[in-house]
């Protein structure tokens, strides 16, 4: 890692300098809509079956529900301990059977609830021994072996339940080698159950296999294209594409699912900046959802090739 005035320096320079001074490798969009649903700073974003569009309203302590066009639908949640109830849920993922699998950050624990959000049960995330209290902050929902894969910031650690709830296994730990982490994050599984996990202070994806075998790391720490400086997000995409947001740099990039760098998300050929980019995820439309924290909104692309 470079020193932190060499790190400002290169941020301040790729900041301030012309996009015609160095050669940018694009991946248009066109900018469809922004959903405002009334959001204080919200962390992540699932799908359902019906297109309908789960968003983490996490300052508020609710899910906030809108169609596919973002129409207002109905939110659920409030702040507190009890059933139902949040303290800073920060992650969020719909099973294929319609559960909606929520990491309440703050209460150490997974709600589940149904399509309507309505509660269905809850299990804490549990400390190893040794370990600090448990701090979930993603869920990630399997077809294989009825997995539930938690990233537990905290502990710099991914705990494998069941999605009933009933433990089962976990990998990881604190460190910078594959398969190690510092603070994971947000987390997708691709069509054969592989996991790609945000590893945020390590500046890169990991990419395993359900069991937690390492396949390969997206990414190395850098300021400019084809490197990552503090990712947040990562969404799978047509074309082998993964899709990662950088929150501090304000933008997406795309590689392929084995590392290589593909493009920046553009717009007229210039590339399209966000205001600090978290959750995303591309449709079925080829539309990509972008949440956007400091924006308090959706904003809504469709990517043109």
């Amino acid at each position: 890692m470079l020193p932190f005035l060499v790190q400002l320096i290169l941020i301040i320079v790729v900041l301030f300098l012309p996009a015609s001074s160095f050669a940018i490798e694009c991946i248009n969009t066109k900018f469809l809509f922004d959903i405002k649903p009334g959001a204080n700073q919200p962390s992540d974003i699932a799908l359902d079956s019906k297109g309908n569009i789960y968003l983490v309203d996490g300052v508020n302590s609710r899910i906030i529900v809108v169609n596919d066009n973002g129409g207002w639908k109905f939110s659920f949640g409030s702040e507190g301990t009890e059933k139902g109830q949040f303290k800073l849920p920060l992650g969020i993922d719909i099973s294929d059977s319609g559960k909606v699998f929520i990491a309440d950050t703050g209460n150490s624990r997974i709600q589940v609830f149904d399509s309507e959000g309505n509660f269905l049960y809850m299990f804490t995330v549990k400390a190893g021994h040794g370990e600090a209290p448990s701090e979930p902050v993603d869920v990630a929902a399997s077809n294989l072996n009825n997995f539930l894969y938690v990233s537990d910031n905290n502990n710099h650690k991914i705990k494998v339940y069941k999605q009933n709830g009933t433990y089962d296994f976990e990998w990881g730990g604190f460190g910078e080698t594959s398969g190690e982490f510092r603070y994971p994050g947000i987390m997708t599984l691709n069509e054969y159950n592989e996991i790609f996990i945000v590893d945020v202070l390590n500046t890169r994806v990991q990419k395993f296999d359900p069991f937690g075998k390492h396949i390969v790391s997206i990414g190395s720490w850098g300021v400019l294209q084809g490197h990552l400086f503090r990712p947040k997000g990562v969404a799978l995409g047509k074309k082998n594409r993964v899709f990662i947001s950088d929150s501090y740099m304000g933008v997406i990039q795309a590689f392929t699912d084995l590392g290589r760098f593909l493009g920046v998300i553009c717009e007229n050929n210039r590339i399209k900046k966000f205001k600090s980019p978290v959750g995303i995820i591309a449709d079925k439309n080829d539309r990509l959802l972008v949440v956007e924290m400091r924006g308090n909104a959706i904003s809504v692309l469709k990517i043109l090739e």
